[in-house]
């Protein structure tokens, strides 16, 4: 071994090694700074260390076998080695040749694997490996008309063509345009929206032409990381392709690969009529806040606009939502019509542009709210198909997410609908529906404390909204925490003047409480355009327990073509149990639930249990028994696997099935345990009757334990009652609205 090192010595071999290692250490790292400049791939940069590497090798084999003298290169046995000097430098030699060896090491390692050995990563670097970014809105400085709807134009369009790239993760349109006028700076920004790049843009018109900068900035450092100045001329005519144009370029300088149907979509012009295209963008932000009156102006909006240009696609998608929300959400239509014509209108903006994302999510939501009414028929296969379409061709559509996420509920798979709503949330961080709509698969699951935190998120995040002060107050009656429930009834309702019957949680308190006078004053303040006005006369009947009154005015009612006609069924079929009209309950049961009255065998399940409970009573009173007990005994595992409390909560369920089938200790012991964790009310999920006249417990009401039940929680809610009473003489409701200290 000695020898062998001596030879290397002899030869110079080491002394190659080393001059060999520093300068291969300095070709390397030129190459990792310049070839990149010229566009190199990570292949090519790859190829050419690998290169230098195995020059190291053939410098050694030349040192063994040549020689480089006074007199030239030679073969190392023509060499007279007694006129050479011995080396003298060994242990230099050693040192040298071991720091650069590591250091080439080190080097290679960095560069082939990517990896950078400490120091801020160069601007360029961030920018390439951004994964998610928010466009903000584009700010106009000019005060004319056309400049502002172009602004707005360029960002709309530019926010479609990166939602459309897999690539990304983008912002959707809905929260960034809570940043409009903000005065966060942008690393807040970017924080509250969990990203790591922002773009912001500037419009300004001149003349006759337009400057649009814009700036991508990194949102943690603040540092801008690249910036464009656009300059075109812009007439009425080339608005809609200046801007088209612009967005394309913002993308490809964005580092974004352009594939061939995306390059198609991005040179796509929707429409050349700008007061179309101002109605068409103007809905959308009407359609946005859901509730009554805004879409009802968004649904006239879309109409002017589809007039104006009929073969502008999107109006078509945006009436036919606006068509279903109304219908669904607010019962300002009836849900037969509404859905006939919504389908229309989908149709016609697929037949106007095959690869529209928003066509194929709203023909998902139509599909999703057919299939919801009766949970019959394919329409739910429907609704995936056309929603896996969407996502498709526009992988960040955050609504998609959202409305698949509600129809995984109604199918009943909630661990996958709340990963839904998961993923719309991180698309639309400040977004409405999923925060109000997240929550209630929590109090499916019997999450009800974090359910009532994520509304009180959802409130914080949009207060002037009123659905979730809703829900809200829906799940704290269903909780028995009635004084509360009352007082977010409240906020609701003053927040709220659409038609959705959110003001249903004070007049059942009332009936609960038994304030007869308070609530048919309460009815009698509804507006004659209220849907709720029309069953008026029947509810006013209920809180008399005039039960064949009310059942003859719902009959009547449910007999004309209404926007309420679902909610009187139940209602009418309550009402009739409740009077001993059990042909009529069965009837109105089997109309609202038409899956109950198949031959094929019956589907128990969360949204059935309650009518299969009210079909077994049915025919226990008819004397068929067998029956009877048969369909308790299939509905007794599935009550027992809901929440007990909540807005989804059985309440006492499961001690009405033990009534029913005559075991009665059992169904006390029910009671008890349903009290004791916070039962005060059945007037939430349940029917439309208190404990006291519950017709399920008709076999124990005369029993003590029974009448020492309903002593206990008249005791319980007047508690509550008072301090309702308290604050309405105070005005002071802060107490009874302050849920912090309470979750």
């Amino acid at each position: 071994m000695t020898s062998f090192v001596s030879e290397l010595r002899r030869r110079n071999v080491l002394r190659v090694a080393a001059a060999y290692a520093l300068v291969a250490w300095i070709i390397i790292e030129a190459g990792s700074v310049l070839l990149p400049t010229f566009g190199a791939s990570d292949t090519a940069f790859q190829t050419y260390v690998i290169v230098v590497l195995l020059g190291f090798f053939v410098s050694l084999i030349f040192a063994w076998i040549f020689e480089i003298t006074p007199d030239g290169v030679k073969l190392d046995k023509d060499v007279d080695r007694a006129a050479q000097a011995e080396n003298k430098g060994g242990l230099t030699n050693y040192a040298i040749i071991g720091l650069l060896i590591v250091a080439l090491a080190v080097s290679v390692t960095f560069n082939v694997a990517d990896i950078q050995p400490g120091g801020e990563p160069s601007a360029a670097d961030i920018m390439m490996n951004r994964q998610s970014i928010a466009v903000l809105p584009f700010s106009s400085r000019s005060s004319v008309a056309d400049n502002i709807l172009f602004a707005d134009g360029v960002h709309d369009d530019l926010l479609t063509k990166l939602a459309n790239l897999g690539s990304l993760k983008v912002i959707s349109r809905t929260s960034v345009m809570e940043y409009r006028d903000t005065t966060k700076n942008l690393r807040q920004i970017g924080e509250e929206l969990d990203v790591d790049t922002l773009l912001e843009g500037s419009v300004q018109q001149i003349g006759a032409n337009v400057r649009i900068n814009v700036q991508l900035i990194d949102a943690e450092t603040d540092e801008h990381l690249w910036a464009r100045i656009y300059d075109r001329q812009l007439t009425t005519e080339n608005i809609f392709t200046v801007q088209s144009e612009v967005s394309a370029e913002i993308a490809a300088a964005l580092h974004t690969t352009l594939m061939p149907d995306e390059q198609i979509q991005a040179a796509d012009v929707p429409t050349q009529n700008l007061r179309a295209y101002s109605l068409y963008k103007s809905g959308r932000d009407n359609l946005y806040q859901r509730r009554l009156e805004p879409l009802l102006e968004a649904r006239t909006q879309f109409e002017q606009a589809i007039e104006l240009d009929p073969e502008y696609a999107e109006p078509y998608v945006g009436l036919a939502e606006s068509l279903v929300l109304l219908a669904v959400n607010h019962r300002a239509m009836t849900t037969e019509e509404a859905f006939r014509m919504a389908e229309q209108h989908i149709d016609q903006a697929l037949l106007l542009d095959p690869e529209l994302a928003d066509a194929y999510a709203t023909l998902g939501l139509l599909k999703t709210s057919e299939w919801a009414i009766t949970r019959l028929g394919t329409e739910n296969l429907e609704a995936e198909a056309a929603f896996e379409q969407a996502l498709a061709i526009n992988p960040n559509h955050a609504q998609t997410y959202m409305w698949f996420a509600n129809l995984r509920d109604a199918e009943q798979q909630t661990d996958e609908a709340i990963g839904y709503f998961h993923r719309s949330m991180q698309l639309d961080p400040l977004g409405r529906v999923p925060y109000n709509n997240l929550p209630t698969l929590y109090a499916q699951r019997g999450e009800n404390e974090f359910a009532i935190k994520l509304w009180l998120d959802a409130i914080n995040i949009h207060p002037e909204w009123p659905a979730p002060y809703g829900l809200l107050a829906a799940q704290l009656l269903g909780m028995g925490r009635l004084d509360e429930a009352f007082a977010w009834d409240r906020l609701s309702r003053e927040l709220s003047a659409d038609s959705d019957p959110t003001g249903g949680i004070t007049f059942s308190l009332y009936l609960q409480f038994g304030e007869i006078e308070k609530g048919k004053a309460f009815l009698a303040g509804m507006p004659e355009s209220h849907p709720l006005a029309m069953m008026a006369p029947a509810m006013t009947a209920l809180l008399s327990r005039d039960y064949e009154t009310a059942t003859a005015v719902l009959v009547e009612v449910a007999k004309e073509d209404n926007i309420m006609q679902q909610f009187i069924y139940g209602l009418t079929s309550d009402f009739a149990l409740l009077s001993g009209d059990l042909e009529t309950a069965r009837e109105f049961m089997l109309i609202q639930n038409p899956i109950l009255g198949l031959d094929s065998e019956l589907e128990i399940d969360r949204f059935t249990v309650r009518d299969i409970v009210k079909l077994a009573y049915i025919q226990k009173q008819q004397g068929n028994s067998a029956r009877s007990i048969e369909l308790l005994k299939s509905a007794l595992p599935v009550v027992q696997e809901l929440p007990l409390l909540g807005l989804y909560g059985q309440g006492v369920r499961e001690a009405q099935i033990y009534a029913l089938l005559g075991q009665e200790d059992n169904a006390f012991a029910a009671l008890g345990d349903a009290i004791q964790a916070g039962y005060r009310t059945s007037l939430v999920a349940d029917n439309w009757w208190i404990l006291e006249t519950d017709p399920y417990f008709e076999s124990m009401r005369e029993d003590d334990r029974f009448v020492a039940i309903i002593n206990q929680l008249d005791a319980l809610n007047s508690v509550m009652y008072d301090r309702i009473i308290e604050a309405e003489a105070s005005g002071d409701w802060e107490q009874l609205t302050d849920l912090a200290g309470s979750i």
